[in-house]
């Protein structure tokens, strides 16, 4: 790429910093101005990444070098963040999952077409290594027909979040950590398998804290396949998930940095060599390169509405305890 990239990034936190460094090492794209409401924030985040701190929203949407914005912030303020930014002409990135609503996910996406502008969601968990070989193999048939799906993605972050931390707000973090994390195994289900059709979800209520401590999903894809996937922010760090097939089955680890392939007739699984992939470092780089005209956008609008889809149903799941169609969203 000739030149760099240049990008806003709003919403400065932990991980607004940790897409930061990502930019830098992708090397094809620079952090140029940033924003967040709290003064001292700015100021921070411009020292750390070598950029101007702009004061206000309006400032950095309105600078002519800004060509794409990374957004990073509450939920609850994707929608309106999208629509401004699309509104000053700036390509999108904005952290899973899109929305909280479908409601809202569809106006956002809309907001980005009608200004024709590019719109990339931060699912970056299905770029690991171990499911880009995944997807190989089930493309290639190499597994068979898939049959069931099992994942598990639990970090004991409830125990570190400050008090005034909005993941601890129910409206923002609906079924708790399925909001924050099990969003990355939808998508890669989506990605590995196919459409889901049907949600059963289950969730066990906060008995001493304002979200449901672990939630489960059992779901059923359009293939007729069967999957189930557990989260929680009160257990130790798990992130897997696995894919059973009719010829072989293929279980992933560690966020995807490990992957085992286990024939039909084998007694035990194999490993499986993987080059490393930084999945964070190449969903920024593929933003960029979507910029300039070179790739489409692969985590687009559609693919973070069809993700809101099932987190919907499995919400209406809770509340009618019982089994929701996902075309209802």
């Amino acid at each position: 790429m000739a030149d760099k990239v240049r990008l806003g990034s709003i919403g400065l936190g932990w991980w607004g910093s940790a897409l930061a460094d990502a930019v830098a090492k992708g090397g094809v794209a620079e952090i140029v101005t940033s924003y967040a409401r709290k003064p001292e924030g700015r100021d921070q985040f411009a020292a750390k990444h070598g950029c101007r701190a702009a004061g206000s929203l309006e400032e950095l949407l309105a600078d002519p070098e800004v060509e794409g914005v990374l957004i990073a912030t509450s939920h609850q303020s994707h929608r309106d963040l999208i629509e401004q930014a699309a509104a000053a002409g700036k390509h999108v990135y904005v952290e899973k999952p899109l929305t909280n609503s479908m409601e809202d996910g569809v106006a956002a996406v809309k907001a980005a077409r009608d200004a024709d502008v590019l719109l990339q969601v931060g699912h970056q968990r299905r770029r690991a290594a171990a499911k880009r070989r995944m997807k190989k193999m089930l493309d290639a048939g190499e597994l068979g027909d898939v049959e069931t799906v099992i994942a598990h993605q639990s970090v004991p972050n409830g125990y570190k979040m400050v008090e005034e931390a909005w993941r601890w707000d129910p409206e923002q973090s609906p079924l708790g950590s399925m909001t924050s994390l099990g969003v990355h195994k939808i998508d890669s289900m989506h990605y590995l398998v196919g459409p889901i059709r049907t949600v059963f979800a289950l969730t066990r209520p906060g008995r001493s804290r304002p979200i449901d401590e672990a939630t489960i999903l059992a779901m059923e894809f359009d293939t007729g396949a069967l999957a189930t996937l557990t989260t929680s922010f009160f257990t130790p760090v798990v992130n897997e998930i696995q894919v059973f097939g009719t010829d072989a089955a293929a279980y992933s680890s560690g966020g995807g940095e490990r992957l085992q392939v286990q024939g039909r007739n084998d007694p035990k699984p194999e490993e499986v060599p993987l080059d490393p992939i930084d999945p964070v470092v190449d969903q920024l780089i593929d933003f960029a390169r979507a910029i300039r005209g070179e790739i489409e956008v692969e985590v687009d609008g559609e693919a973070g509405l069809a993700v809101i889809a099932v987190l919907e149903a499995a919400v209406r799941s809770v509340e009618e305890r019982g089994p929701v169609e996902v075309a209802r969203f």
